[in-house]
C-alpha cells in the first residue's frame, strides 16, 4: 500500500482548478497512532508555512470494511489560495518533515478532490456526521431532489453535496458523497435511535432517486480536530 508521503502528488500538480469558490481535498489515512498523527499535523500547523487553507482531521468511527481510520480534509477558500498553499507546501521545510513522520506512522487508503455541489449550515460547528458514499447518474436531479429532501428538516444542522474528482475510486466510493452534520454526539444518537420509522418525505426522495442514484456506504466520522490559518 501507498504511504501517507505521496498523498500530496495530485494536489501540488496544480493541474486541477476549480471556480472561484472554495473546494477540498480528502485524504484517507490508516494509523495505529492517532496520537502522533496529531502531534504531527500540530507541528505543521505550527509552523503556519501553507497558511491558506484550514484543515480538519476526521476519526472514522464506523466505516464498515473499510480500513481507513481518519481522513484529513482540506478547505481551500477559493483557488488562489490553493495555488498559494501548493507551492508554499512544496517549499516548506516542515511540510517535508510532516510527510516523513507522517509515513512512518500512517498508510495512504484513499485521496481526492471534492467540490461542493451543496453547502448549507455552518459545517465548522459540527462535531459528528452521518456520510452516504453513492454513484449518482443525474447530479443535477439529486442536487434537486436532495435539497427538497433538506428542506423539511431531515438534518438538524449542516449538510451538504460533494462531486468527488480527480483521485477518486468510483468503484469503491461512488461518485458523489452527502453528509448531515450533528452538533454533539448526544443529539447524534438521539437522531439515530429516534428514526425508528422513516417520515413519508424521505420515502418520497429514496422513491424520486431510485433510478439514479445507488447508495454504497453509510458512514459514521468524528472531528478530532481543527487547524485554520493563523490559529
Amino acid at each position: 500500500m501507498k504511504k501517507i508521503i505521496f498523498i500530496l502528488t495530485l494536489v501540488l500538480s496544480g493541474l486541477v482548478f476549480a471556480d472561484d469558490r472554495p473546494f477540498q481535498s480528502f485524504f484517507g489515512i490508516k494509523t495505529t497512532q492517532p496520537l502522533a498523527v496529531v502531534a504531527a499535523m500540530d507541528e505543521l500547523s505550527e509552523a503556519d508555512c501553507p497558511g491558506t487553507a484550514s484543515i480538519r482531521l476526521m476519526n472514522e468511527l464506523f466505516n464498515g470494511t473499510d480500513e481507513t481510520t481518519h481522513t484529513i480534509v482540506i478547505t481551500y477558500p477559493d483557488k488562489e489560495a490553493y495555488k498559494l498553499w501548493a507551492a508554499s507546501f512544496s517549499n516548506c521545510p516542515a511540510s517535508g518533515k510532516f510527510l516523513q513522520t507522517m509515513s512512518k506512522i500512517s498508510e495512504q487508503t484513499f485521496q481526492f478532490m471534492g467540490m461542493p455541489l451543496i453547502v448549507e449550515g455552518e459545517t465548522n460547528e459540527d462535531q459528528v456526521f452521518n456520510v452516504f458514499l453513492m454513484d449518482v447518474s443525474d447530479p443535477a436531479a439529486y442536487g434537486k431532489a436532495y435539497a427538497k429532501l433538506m428542506s423539511t428538516g431531515q438534518c438538524p444542522s449542516s449538510y451538504a453535496l460533494i462531486a468527488m474528482g480527480p483521485g477518486q475510486d468510483i468503484e469503491t466510493y461512488g461518485t458523489h458523497f452527502a453528509y448531515c452534520g450533528y452538533k454533539t454526539i448526544d443529539s447524534y444518537l438521539d437522531a439515530y435511535m429516534n428514526n425508528v420509522t422513516p417520515t413519508k418525505e424521505y420515502l418520497s426522495f429514496v422513491n424520486e432517486v431510485s433510478d439514479i442514484r445507488t447508495l454504497k456506504a453509510t458512514n459514521m466520522s468524528a472531528v478530532v480536530k481543527d487547524w485554520v490559518p493563523n490559529d
